[in-house]
This record gives structure tokens, C-alpha cells and sequence, in this order.
């Protein structure tokens, strides 16, 4: 008998697994794949180089950073710029974390942007600070609240007051917005209104100009903001996510790899343990950290959910709609623009205008995939040499949009022409990286179901909608973390307050957990 099992090792559940020990607690995760991490993971794409399979992005708040006394068991390194844009032609537009220094390097652009950029900023921040601070804390129950919820929402409504009155209209305002709405009320140039709205459009079903692609991109500038930074890690994800493991271990956890969950067993709308491999383990509290598609429809018997649960578990929106692409090239490519290659150490965007991106998700909405992707670049190596052998780097990258349900063909078909658009791209705005690539790995959407166990393909466990946030996420009643089924909890990226790979799904079901079987219950 364990105190809790933990199904899956990505990175929430191992914040789970952390609290849960710290906190006197016996968890077992159970990881079916060799290696924990989930998507975080950095593996070897050709002989000598190693890369990003999925996540690039790391955004752990720097809350966990610190309790799980991360710097002590892994290097964070800097990264000198935070996005290069290259144009098909003239310079590469850069943002670096530095205000004042990106403002400075917009004036070649536009002297009226390089004003508006601290006063877009400064906007920004302060209202991402107001959305952060609803990570504090799980959603409140609708139905009943408890003095904690009514007490989280008195503080959510102070820090709105906060704002200002000019502020509130704003967050009020952008939630539901289209981003290329919010960045062309402040900005002219059209490779920055692009690079600043990619975010808001990545991992979704949802261009630039679709309603609430606003509300993604002030999700995701809350979350780097509750980062602290940008996380660069020597050794790529793969190397954060196992030091997560051992500070879970060394708290308490027990972790397995290799081990299958086949099935959450329940008995009397109670969870008793899971089977896995095989074999039944028991225990009263089961935290899954798959999606919470995954969860209900194919880890639970059917006859163990209500039919109206169900019905709502299944039209939970989870199709994906990127693919992963990861390069061994030789050497460093030149990109159009370009002339200091230290300003390519952040995120690379490809996609010159907001029309460029639009245009790719028209493709995605009928099941195609995009002749022109709209690209999200990464070359670790650049901060990492030590990832790839001397002189030579890895590329890591997102493609969209690629629907992980295609009309008329499946992924097997469309993989050689999902790579040949994406180095087409590439070299439109890298000459010569084709003769570079020594080496190619490529991850479909189909993939990431099958091989990531990522229902729908979707990077995120469910699309970031208006519709499927805070209190309804993932479905109205069960937002906090607990199921109809009593013991059993999720803590993955389905729940609140969604991914970019925070930590704070975990963090907040471990406390729920907590809450919900005290100690000696």
C-alpha cells in the first residue's frame, strides 16, 4: 500500500511527487517510458548531438526552482537575446530582456515603435502580474465555495483594483481579443507584430486573429514572468527534469521507470491503485499526470464515470496542431539578417507578418498541413556547446501548424511532406541549412499521441480556450484537481492553470491532495 501513486514522471508530477514527500507523504510515481521527463526530455537526434525532443521552452517558477534547490543540482546559463525575427530581406529584428536595449534596437524600424515598446512592456507586465497571481491558488469550487476560495477571490479582486482604472479596461479588454488586434494598437512594424504574437497562436488551434489568442499570450507572459527568467539549462530539459527526480527522491519519492499503467482500478466510486504491468498496486489516492482524456477514457472503466462526466471528457477540445523537427547541423547556420549569431540564442521566429501566420492556420482548420509553416526555432548549442560536437549545433523546432487530424491522409503519408515545407522554409530564410543537416528527427502529432501518450496530440492537454481555463478546466466542477471518482486527482497540464511547463499544475494538486486525505485519514 502507497500513500499516493503518481501515474506518469513529467515534470508536474515530479513537482507533485516533491511536495507530496516533503510533506510526510510516500509517493510512487510510475513512468512508462526508461526515463522520466515526459516531454522535457534531451536525447541523442544523431551520433554526438543531442537536442530538445519536444519542449524547448522551460518556464518553471522560480518558487519550485527554489525549493527544490534546483541551482544546486543543475546550470541555469543566460541567454543574451530573447527573439530574433530574420526578414526575407534587410536586418533581423532582435528582443532582448533588456527593455531599454530592445527599444534601442527598434529604432532602425520604426522610431514610433522603438516609444511604444516600454509603454507595451510595462502594460504587459502588470497585467500578466494580475493573471499570475490566480497560480497562487486553485480555481474556487462554483458550487460551493470554502472560505479559501471566497478568500483567493477577495485577493484576485484586490490586485485587479490594483491596476488602475486604464489597466482594468485593458485586461478586460484582451482576454478576449485576437492578438493581432492587441499588437497592432501599439505597434507598426510588421515582423514585430508577428514576433510578439507568435506566442499567443503556439501550441493552439488558433491563428492571430482568432478570439483568444490575447488571453494565450498574457498566460504564457505570466508564466515567464513567474519564471524569473527565461530557462536555459546545460544539458538541455532532459537534465532539469532529472534533477526534479532527485530532489523528489531525496524528499522521499520513489520513482519507477519503465513501468506501464494499464488501468485505474475503482470499486465503489472509490480509486483502490492501479494496475500496472500487469500486476495491482494499491492505494487510496492515485494523482495522474497524463491528460485528462487519457485519464478518464482510457485509464478508467467506462461504467466507472457518470455518463454526463463522460460526455464532457470527450468533448474536451485536445487536437494538437505542431510538430517537432529537430536538426544536427554542421555548423551554425547564417540566417538572413543576421550578423552577430550570439542574438540567435533565444527564439527564433519564422514568419514575416501576421498575414504569413494567418495563412498557415487556414491550412490547420481544414486538416492540412501548412505549405508555408509558420516556425518556432531554437538552437540550444549555442549557450550549450557542449550538446553537439565542436563547431557543429542542434536545431530545435516547432512547426505549425500540422492538425493532428488530416483530411484525407494520415501522418504516415504526410511526414516527408511536413519535413520537405519545413527545410523549404528554413532555407528561404537560412540559405544553405539543407547542406548543413546531418541528421533529422521528426516528431508528428500522431507521434505525440502514441509515443508521448498525448491524447489528440495536443502539447498543452487541451486547447488554452476562454472555455477551458481556470474554473473549467478541464470541465465545469472539476477544476480542482479531483474527479467524481473519489482518491482519484490529476495534476498534469489539463488542469489549472494549463502548460508552458510551470510546475504549477503539480505544485497546486499536491496541495489538494493534502487538503483533500489528511494526514492519518
Amino acid at each position: 500500500m502507497h500513500d499516493v501513486i503518481i501515474v506518469g514522471g513529467g515534470h508536474n508530477a515530479l513537482a507533485a511527487a516533491f511536495y507530496l514527500a516533503k510533506s510526510g507523504r510516500r509517493p510512487l510515481v510510475l513512468e512508462r517510458q526508461p526515463f522520466v521527463g515526459g516531454g522535457a526530455i534531451t536525447t541523442e537526434i544523431h551520433p554526438g548531438f543531442m537536442c530538445p525532443r519536444l519542449s524547448h521552452e522551460l518556464l518553471l517558477e522560480e518558487r519550485i526552482v527554489r525549493d527544490m534547490d534546483l541551482p544546486r543540482r543543475v546550470e541555469f546559463i543566460p541567454s543574451p537575446a530573447l527573439v530574433c525575427a530574420p526578414a526575407p530581406d534587410g536586418p533581423a529584428l532582435v528582443l532582448y530582456e533588456d527593455v531599454a536595449r530592445t527599444a534601442e534596437s527598434l529604432r532602425p524600424f520604426s522610431a514610433s515603435d522603438k516609444e511604444a515598446y516600454p509603454r507595451f512592456r510595462e502594460a504587459i507586465d502588470r497585467i500578466a502580474s494580475v493573471i499570475g497571481s490566480t497560480f497562487d491558488s486553485p480555481p474556487p469550487d462554483i458550487d460551493e465555495p470554502s472560505v479559501g476560495d471566497i478568500w483567493s477571490l477577495l485577493q484576485a479582486g484586490r490586485r485587479f483594483r490594483s491596476l488602475g482604472r486604464r489597466d482594468r479596461f485593458s485586461l478586460l479588454r484582451w482576454l478576449p481579443m485576437p492578438v493581432a488586434d492587441l499588437v497592432q494598437e501599439f505597434f507598426e512594424n510588421d515582423l514585430l507584430r508577428a514576433a510578439i504574437a507568435g506566442p499567443g497562436v503556439s501550441g493552439t488551434m488558433l491563428g492571430p486573429r482568432s478570439a483568444g489568442s490575447s488571453l494565450v499570450m498574457l498566460l504564457r507572459e505570466a508564466s515567464r514572468q513567474r519564471a524569473g527568467r527565461r530557462l536555459c539549462i546545460r544539458g538541455g530539459p532532459g537534465a532539469l527534469t532529472r534533477a526534479m527526480a532527485d530532489a523528489a527522491t531525496s524528499a522521499g519519492a520513489e520513482i519507477r521507470t519503465g513501468v506501464r499503467v494499464e488501468r485505474i482500478l475503482v470499486r465503489e466510486e472509490r480509486v483502490t491503485g492501479v494496475v500496472a504491468d500487469g500486476k495491482e498496486i494499491a492505494s487510496t489516492v492515485v494523482l495522474s499526470g497524463v491528460d485528462p482524456k487519457t485519464t478518464f477514457l482510457s485509464l478508467v472503466d467506462p461504467a466507472d464515470l457518470a455518463p454526463t462526466f463522460a460526455a464532457r471528457i470527450r468533448h474536451y477540445r485536445a487536437a494538437g496542431s505542431v510538430a517537432k523537427v529537430n536538426l544536427a547541423l554542421a555548423s551554425l547556420p547564417a540566417f538572413r539578417g543576421v550578423t552577430d549569431g550570439s542574438t540567435l540564442s533565444g527564439r527564433i521566429h519564422i514568419g514575416p507578418d501576421l498575414d504569413y501566420v494567418e495563412r498557415a492556420f487556414d491550412h490547420a482548420k481544414y486538416g492540412e498541413v501548412s505549405t508555408a509553416p509558420w516556425l518556432d526555432v531554437t538552437i540550444p548549442s549555442i549557450v550549450d556547446p557542449e550538446l553537439a560536437p565542436r563547431g557543429a549545433h542542434v536545431a530545435s523546432i516547432y512547426v505549425h501548424y500540422a492538425p493532428y487530424a488530416l483530411r484525407g491522409s494520415d501522418w504516415r503519408m504526410a511526414r516527408d511532406v511536413l519535413l520537405a515545407q519545413t527545410l523549404g522554409t528554413l532555407e528561404a530564410f537560412a540559405p544553405g541549412i539543407r547542406s548543413l543537416t546531418l541528421g533529422v528527427d521528426l516528431v508528428t502529432p500522431a507521434e505525440l499521441h502514441t509515443e508521448f501518450g498525448l491524447a489528440g496530440g495536443h502539447i498543452f492537454h487541451g486547447e488554452l480556450a476562454l472555455d477551458q481555463l481556470f474554473t473549467m478546466r478541464p470541465v465545469l466542477g472539476h477544476a480542482g484537481y479531483d474527479s467524481p471518482i473519489r482518491g482519484l486527482h490529476l495534476c498534469g497540464a489539463g488542469t489549472h492553470p494549463g502548460g508552458f511547463m510551470t510546475g504549477a499544475s503539480g505544485r497546486l494538486a499536491a496541495r489538494a491532495v493534502l487538503l483533500a486525505t489528511p494526514r492519518g485519514a
